[in-house]
């Protein structure tokens, strides 16, 4: 009797956690109806940094409304976030949108190649699959 009532609690156990539902936005500030920014800084060696800077600035002026809710990580929100898009170096900008990394850019980059493929994102209304690496 013993062993019938361990292998129905086990069973339970195993049905009840299984029908738990695991979502990605559990885990991550994700929005899924809205196009989000997160740029990952990299608090120990920032010499990267300022063209990612420079471009958020002038992509601020022009697209005030996408930047306003702009997330900045740092530390191990920025390496928690960094699995999650596959980045390899810090700096990066990130445009999410829907489950789909619409614009991806890390590591030592110009103004320019952080701004083009961002100003491609807000300036259509469509989501476009921009990666740069």
């Amino acid at each position: 009797m013993r062993v019938l009532s361990m292998i129905f609690i086990i069973t339970f156990l195993f049905i009840i956690s299984s029908c738990s539902s695991f979502s990605i936005y559990d885990d991550f500030d994700l929005d899924y109806n809205s196009k989000q920014i997160f740029f990952l800084s990299n608090d120990t060696n920032n010499r990267f940094e300022a063209p990612y800077y420079d471009a958020i600035v002038e992509l601020r002026r022009d697209y005030p409304d996408a930047f306003n809710n702009m997330q900045v990580l740092v530390g191990e929100k920025a390496s928690k976030y960094s699995k999650l898009f596959e980045i390899d170096q810090q700096p990066a900008i990130v445009v999410y949108y829907q489950d789909h990394i619409l614009v991806k850019i890390s590591g030592n980059a110009t103004k320019h190649e952080i701004i083009k493929p961002i100003e491609a994102v807000f300036s259509d209304e469509s989501p476009l699959s921009v990666k740069n690496q």
